[in-house]
């Protein structure tokens, strides 16, 4: 009687180490893949081919974010730009784009940044300083402002480098926060949903940047939350797998007698 007792026993463990393992290896299965080097920023020739030869499958917000960025350029009022000018503190600081789209720099004629996209912006704006300063060393970082809301520790609004992965946002908000799911989020430009879950997901596995993807200042990017089924599922695991070791002593103490 206690020998089919121990047999019985010990199937249910095999049993349940099997599956134990079958779901961690799942679950080691889901994680993603490191991103490739991320593709910065766009130039005019990459946006104007897209235009004439929309790629498969593309949708059309994005087609008209593409159309109008080649007729109004990215910098709209109220965007911000840092401006490093190597060896001169002058002209080394974030300035806001103003009313008529232009950007002041102390003691300079504005200078107009419409029709300008964010790859063009370097050399837009050294061109403009060497009328000032020889031979300027120029580096620029365009910026976004974007409300990052949903399962992050900090929701809000940030400015954001436009070179910055969707996966840089959230740590911005403080990381995700105990029921943040980035499978599960969405971006939002007013009413539209401009990119979904899948669009995201695609996004983060290709390094795509955000002006890749055609945000603009004021987009929202809304962190998904967890299906409470999923995460009751992941502490059955946890669970199953200290009970382990109950089993086990109860076998052994079953083989005792």
């Amino acid at each position: 009687m206690a020998s089919s007792r121990r047999v019985a026993l010990h199937r249910v463990v095999v049993l349940l180490t099997i599956g134990l393992l079958g779901s961690i290896s799942e679950l080691r299965a889901q994680k993603p893949a490191p991103a490739p080097p991320a593709h910065v920023e766009a130039t005019r020739a990459e946006l104007e081919a897209i235009v004439a030869h929309p790629p498969k499958g593309m949708s059309t917000t994005d087609l008209a974010a593409a159309q109008h960025r080649l007729a109004d350029g990215d910098f709209a009022v109220g965007d911000k730009v840092l401006i490093l000018v190597h060896g001169d503190s002058t002209f080394s600081d974030t300035f806001t784009v103003r009313s008529g789209r232009v950007l002041e720099l102390p003691t300079l004629p504005p200078l107009s940044v419409s029709g300008v996209l964010r790859s063009e912006a370097d050399s837009v704006i050294a061109e403009f300083l060497a009328r000032y300063i020889r031979s300027p060393q120029v580096t620029v970082t365009p910026l976004m402002r974007l409300g990052i809301v949903g399962g992050v520790n900090k929701p809000g609004y940030y400015d954001v480098a436009a070179q910055s992965l969707l996966s840089e946002l959230v740590m911005n908000a403080g990381g995700l926060n105990v029921v943040g799911d980035m499978g599960r989020s969405n971006v939002f430009r007013g009413n539209s949903t401009v990119m979904n879950s899948k669009d995201i997901s695609v996004a983060i596995s290709t390094g795509q940047t955000l002006d890749v993807l055609n945000l603009q200042s004021g987009d929202n990017f809304n962190v998904g939350v967890k299906n409470p089924n999923a995460t009751l599922t992941k502490v059955q695991i946890i669970t199953a797998i200290l009970a382990i070791p109950l089993l086990l002593v109860t076998i052994k103490s079953v083989s005792g007698h």
